[in-house]
């Protein structure tokens, strides 16, 4: 018996050695935009896990065309300004129910106030409170790039007038503002972040817990939860899908916004803008984009998207620094993100799995000068239809 059970420990060693040569980066991709005379540019996001990957340059993708390897030299590849193509917008709820005294509502101001002067030098900032009631009570809107505020006075002077907590229906409420100030935008990619403060769960029950969890699913946004009091001492993972950080008390808020902040900054860094110019000059080829990180540790991770061309007409005279054009059609901004229409522009990951801005979802070729529309996926913001 002895024997058989050190035969079995010796058989194990290998697998538990290579076990991390499994760990793969998560790639993902919202869209791809074709031009002639051979311009290609996707915009992707990279992660492990939860963590956002943010320091990828150029050298860390590599580009195939019909499964061949095209060297830098060839494709010219570049890192492109995100801002080319992509808006970004994070709203920012705040739970006032358990603020009863104006000493907490003045250093919940001011944290809330550093979050947004953090935040706010990459991207426009929404801030709203909720209680009890029905409706949001908004605190301000911030364009990216100004300096400031150092309080909030909309917040620190609002004394809550029902003492409950209707963070569900806060949550619907905070993701249809959300929506609506990203549909504004011309940009063609538009990225979305909900973060929420709040003090403890529900307890109005204005919405269900169900309810909450269909509007989640549903939502393409990222999303963020500060919940204050001891850790995991209520549940909000419904809440939680890029991160939940916990604060030991609301007046004792500002650390742990500061650490919010940091992280939707991640969210942001970790999403790239890669052009090339294809050596293609004719027919559909498979376009496999290629990313590896080394870790801390030393460990590299590798991870990929696919999705098709067509290069027809294509020739030579590229610039790949020259602005990519992604589509601007797509569903209206009233449909819930799950439309047969949202898999267009969708592609497969190596395993088979669908994931964004990949390959075509109806199978057709798309011609000359093809643009594609990203889905609504967690993060981006689905396509107006033209004027």
């Amino acid at each position: 018996m002895a024997l058989w059970r050190a035969a079995i420990l010796l058989l194990l060693v290998p697998l538990c050695v290579g076990c991390g040569l499994f760990k793969q980066l998560d790639v993902e991709s919202p869209g791809h935009s074709v031009q002639k005379p051979s311009n290609v540019a996707v915009y992707l996001s990279v992660s492990e896990g939860d963590a956002a990957i943010t320091d990828l340059t150029e050298q860390s993708f590599a580009i195939y065309e019909n499964d061949q390897l095209i060297s830098p030299d060839e494709s010219k590849q570049v890192l492109l300004d995100r801002a080319l193509a992509a808006h970004h917008r994070t709203l920012l709820l705040v739970d006032v129910s358990s603020a009863k005294d104006e000493a907490t509502r003045t250093r919940l101001s001011r944290a809330v106030a550093g979050f947004v002067a953090n935040v706010r030098k990459s991207q426009a900032v929404t801030v709203y409170a909720f209680d009890g009631a029905a409706d949001l009570k908004s605190v301000g809107e911030f364009a990216k790039g100004e300096s400031g505020p150092s309080e909030l006075p909309e917040l620190s002077g609002y004394a809550s007038k029902d003492p409950s907590r209707n963070l569900n229906g806060a949550v619907q409420n905070g993701l249809k503002e959300l929506g609506a100030r990203l549909m504004t935008q011309q940009k063609s990619i538009r990225v979305g972040t909900l973060v929420v403060l709040t003090a403890g769960p529900d307890l109005a029950g204005r919405a269900s817990a169900e309810q909450l969890q269909q509007t989640v699913d549903a939502s393409p946004y990222q999303m963020l939860v500060v919940a204050v009091g001891a850790e995991a001492s209520f549940d909000v993972s419904a809440l939680g899908r890029n991160g939940t950080l916990w604060a030991p008390s609301l007046s004792g808020v500002g650390p742990t916004l500061e650490e919010a902040a940091t992280k939707v900054d991640a969210l942001l860094e970790r999403q790239y803008l890669l052009a090339y110019c294809s050596p293609a000059r004719a027919g559909v080829r498979r376009v496999r984009v290629e990313v590896t990180h080394q870790s801390t540790e030393g460990e590299e991770r590798r991870g990929s998207i696919e999705f098709e061309l067509d290069a027809s007409g294509f020739g030579p005279g590229c610039d790949p620094s020259s602005t990519p054009r992604f589509g601007r059609s797509g569903p209206d901004p009233e449909d819930d993100g799950k439309k047969a229409d949202d898999k267009q522009g969708e592609a497969k990951k190596p395993d088979g799995k669908k994931g964004e801005g990949k390959k075509e979802g109806n199978g057709k070729k798309r011609g000359d000068d093809a643009i594609v529309p990203p889905p609504n996926k967690p993060g981006y913001a689905p396509q107006p239809s033209p004027k």
